[in-house]
């Protein structure tokens, strides 16, 4: 686990220096704190098309064989890669590649190693051998070429970047922060403003110019002179069979189990995030099956937001040993930092818990593993039951009744509400029916927030809804194309993004057993009533049931939050004014600052609930400042 980055050059004027490159490694130290190395080529020779330049620059966290020997970048004759993240099949595969290379002299005891000598014998097709969570590149001095390749599910990020048109430039890091070192660089994610305030994130897809290319989970590519010359996904979720539940229920304990023990590979030490919860639960309980465990979560002080108690039973439960945190949080003080570390706008305050946990758990281990793709898996939220059963009052509600059913003034979880906004619901399409239940801002509301053609926001095409279409057209029923949407959209922009970037803030590395490739390939394939019918997380209950207390798997869910709402009416109120309403901000250059103040003044009479819109324009705002340091 680690943070990469580099540049290919095939012109002149996109020229890599060493400083250029630690300059680069500078701004993800965070990421990897036990060293940093770089490497290039050309330095004091012409470069062109024919003769590229190729710069890397790592930080790593040394987890797995922590010698300097597997210090990066690592080369293997012509081939030099970079790489973050894990392989946790690695000695299996070590073992499968010394059959087919008896020649070969290993230098190394971890998975560095393996995984470049893997792409020496399999080529790209080396992908297919992997369990794991990782992006890395490879460049292949003698083609000449640069090789980008991210995991299945999205856990590792890679962003990329283009430059020129003929004969260009591929810049590539793990953050946003190293690109900007670049003094050629140029990123205005607010060309997605629209996706941000549906969603609150803006994805990995960088623009520059008139090249773009999108480092999707699944996803690798091959740059020969700067052009993408080859390029392929390498996982399909779809599973095609069915399963009966019996076999179902058997599958879910032997594939998480196995996920579990495989991700526990480690040569430092490593625990366990758990909040009480089902998901945290049942990896804390699989992990325990093969010796002693530490456990970690933390304490609020406000009891709505506090799971300490019951994550202390569990730990009792399992003969666990527990950490537990007592947090004050300090949002004013830690919200900037956070804004620093994704690098875009990011309007998700799930960060902040996710942000505390990290902080305290790496003051004990390296490595932590977390129960994040539990609900997407197994059919954990709401939205998952309420979208299966908008298919069948949706038939006989009328379109211009579910339009006019109120919900506006009441807490936006209150159930009043959740009924409010799913009858409304029922008047859409079901792609639009279920991407209503994910938004932040209504496109209605964007079109009085955004200044300029209204009718230009109407052409702007929402992703959620793409891949919800899709998965319709294919054949699911509605919970499991919702599910599936998850995976797709959810997951990977928001979920993983933020575990990721708030736990590598402090050289933390998060592995989510739930995101192992074949678990999430045999979840794809439960049907509705397996999902849904027969309480929260069916499969899961019924695979641990003997493992854990009776009341993980029957207390209400509370999910991983603070009361930002409230905080913007107390000790946030005037930081969120004096972002929103400078001279300067945001705010007042691209949107109706009176609709702004609407939003404001209302959440702070408590007429309407608008915490989480208010937090994504407070982000946009931390953003939009740190762009002009």
């Amino acid at each position: 686990m680690c943070g990469i980055a580099g540049i290919v050059s095939w012109d002149e004027q996109y020229r890599v220096t060493r400083d250029l490159l630690l300059r680069m490694a500078a701004a993800m130290a965070h990421r990897g704190p036990d060293g940093q190395e770089v490497f290039l080529t050309r330095e004091n020779e012409p470069i062109g098309p024919d003769a590229p330049q190729a710069g890397f620059a790592f930080r790593r966290l040394a987890v797995l064989d922590p010698e300097p020997r597997s210090m990066q970048p690592f080369t293997i004759g012509h081939l030099t890669m970079v790489f973050n993240g894990e392989i946790y099949n690695f000695r299996h595969l070590r073992d499968e590649l010394a059959r087919l290379r008896p020649d070969y002299l290993w230098r190394t005891a971890g998975d560095t190693e393996v995984l470049l000598m893997s792409y020496v014998v399999w080529g790209e097709r080396c992908l297919d051998h992997l369990n794991g969570m990782f992006a890395f590149a490879v460049w292949d001095e003698q083609e000449k070429s640069l090789f980008l390749a991210r995991d299945r599910m999205g856990q590792k990020p890679l962003y990329v970047a283009l430059f020129g048109t003929e004969s260009p430039a591929v810049a590539f890091a793990s953050e946003i922060g190293p690109l900007r070192a670049i003094s050629w660089f140029a990123r205005d994610p607010t060309e997605k403003l629209v996706q941000y305030l549906r969603y609150g994130h803006v994805g990995l897809c960088m623009t520059n110019g008139l090249l773009t290319f999108d480092a999707a989970p699944s996803s690798w590519v091959r740059f020969k002179r700067g052009v993408s010359e080859e390029s392929g996904s390498y996982f399909d979720q779809r599973w095609h069979d069915e399963i009966d539940t019996p076999s179902a229920v058997r599958w879910t304990r032997e594939l998480l189990l196995r996920a579990v023990h495989r991700q526990l590979v480690s040569d430092v030490p490593l625990g366990v995030f758990l909040s009480g919860g089902i998901d945290s639960s049942v990896v804390a309980a699989c992990a325990r099956t093969l010796g002693p465990v530490e456990t970690f979560s933390i304490k609020f002080d406000d009891p709505r937001y506090d799971e300490s108690e019951h994550a202390a039973e569990v730990a009792k439960h399992l003969k666990t040993k527990h950490h537990e945190f007592h947090v004050t949080p300090d949002a004013a003080a830690d919200l900037p930092a956070l804004a620093k570390v994704f690098g875009d706008p990011f309007g998700d305050s799930s960060a902040l818990p996710t942000h505390y946990l990290a902080r305290e758990t790496r003051k004990h281990v390296k490595v932590a593993l977390s129960g994040d793709g539990g609900d997407e898996l197994f059919g954990g939220y709401d939205r998952y039951r309420a979208i299966e059963v908008s298919a069948l009052v949706g038939k006989v509600v009328p379109k211009f009744v579910a339009k006019h059913v109120p919900f506006a003034g009441r807490h936006p979880k209150s159930r009043a509400a959740r009924v409010g906004r799913f009858f409304n619901s029922l008047a859409y399409p079901m792609p639009l029916r279920y991407a209503s239940y994910l938004r932040i801002f209504s496109d209605p509301l964007i079109k009085e927030l955004v200044n300029g053609s209204a009718a230009s926001l109407a052409l702007e095409q929402d992703h959620v809804e793409s891949v919800f279409q899709l998965q319709s057209d294919s054949g699911a029923q509605p919970a499991e194309a919702a599910a599936a949407t998850d995976r797709a959209t959810y997951l990977p922009d928001d979920l993983l993004t933020k575990v990721d970037r708030c736990s590598m803030l402090h050289g933390l590395e998060v592995r989510s057993p739930f995101m192992d490739h074949e678990l999430v390939q045999f979840a794809a394939g439960l049907t509705s009533e397996q999902l849904l019918i027969g309480g929260a997380k069916r499969m899961l209950r019924e695979a641990f049931e003997s493992d854990l207390p009776e009341f993980v798997f029957h207390r209400k869910k509370m999910g991983f939050a603070v009361p930002i709402g409230e905080w913007f009416r107390d000790s946030l109120k005037p930081m969120l004014r004096d972002h929103l309403f400078a001279t300067d901000s945001f705010a007042r250059q691209r949107f109706n600052v009176r609709v702004v103040e609407r939003l404001v003044d209302e959440h702070e009479r408590s007429q309407v609930d608008h915490s989480q819109r208010l937090y994504a324009l407070l982000m946009l705002e931390l953003w939009w400042k740190q762009q002009r340091c």
